[in-house]
């Protein structure tokens, strides 16, 4: 439980005194330290947080302080607050990457979640995505995050091409049940952990390890060079009988 409030904003130590408090009911500094097992000085500083988050309130009774957690209701409320301000702000920053990108620009990624974030964002291109050189053992790295990927995509009606590397024969079979998605091989000479994935004016360099490690590069001429690539290997290509 921890680890899901930790997802949703959290501090660590946030999460274990509103869990202690949740379960406790009304109760007291002293108690929420023993059954969060922290000093008291860290639960009062999280519960100040925790009440200016909405998300905990507390009265006196004999001169002492009782907290107790506010509907649960709350922390989906905090949420959609954030999601306001970030449909205003969004539009802004926008605007200003705009400004910043007319020469081009590229910027290192590492992790799935940051590679992600990268997946998500070529999608707003509204283009075919096209990715080659993807190794085998790449759907591991993210196998919790690349099927509610490939969901949004085909929600969108968004074509991706994938060519594999010449192993990965039963994850090429796979995709090629699912909408607007095509998948191929090619053969074992040109097998890399390096995968590189066009659309729109944006190249995605990923190297296919734990932690993933990504250069994204946003230039309309060389994009526009991949993407000549990958048509080249795409009419090479193969697919699994």
């Amino acid at each position: 439980m921890e680890d899901a409030l930790a997802e949703l904003g959290f501090s660590k130590n946030e999460a274990k005194v509103y869990l202690a408090i949740n379960e406790l009911g009304s109760t007291t500094a002293t108690r929420i330290a023993d059954k969060a097992k922290l000093h008291r000085t860290n639960v009062y500083e999280a519960v100040s947080r925790l009440i200016e988050k909405g998300l905990v309130s507390y009265f006196i009774r004999d001169n002492v302080k009782f907290y107790e957690t506010t509907n649960p209701e709350n922390i989906l409320n905090n949420i959609k607050m954030k999601e306001a301000r970030a449909h205003e702000v969004i539009p802004q920053l926008k605007i200003r990457e705009q400004l910043s990108q007319r020469e081009g620009f590229s910027t290192v990624l590492k992790g799935t979640q940051a590679f992600m974030n990268a997946l998500y964002n070529q999608l707003e291109y509204k283009k075919p995505v096209n990715v080659y050189g993807i190794p085998k053992d790449a759907i591991e790295l993210m196998k919790n995050q690349i099927p509610h990927f490939h969901k949004e995509r085909i929600k969108r009606k968004i074509l991706m091409r994938h060519i594999y590397n010449f192993d990965a024969v039963d994850r090429i079979k796979y995709l090629n049940t699912l909408p607007y998605t095509e998948a191929r091989y090619i053969d074992d000479q040109f097998k890399s952990l390096v995968a590189t994935q066009v659309c729109g004016d944006e190249v995605l360099v990923v190297l296919m390890i734990n932690p993933i490690f990504a250069v994204r590069i946003v230039n309309k001429q060389i994009a526009e060079t991949y993407q000549h690539y990958f048509e080249i290997l795409w009419k090479n290509a193969r697919i699994p009988k």
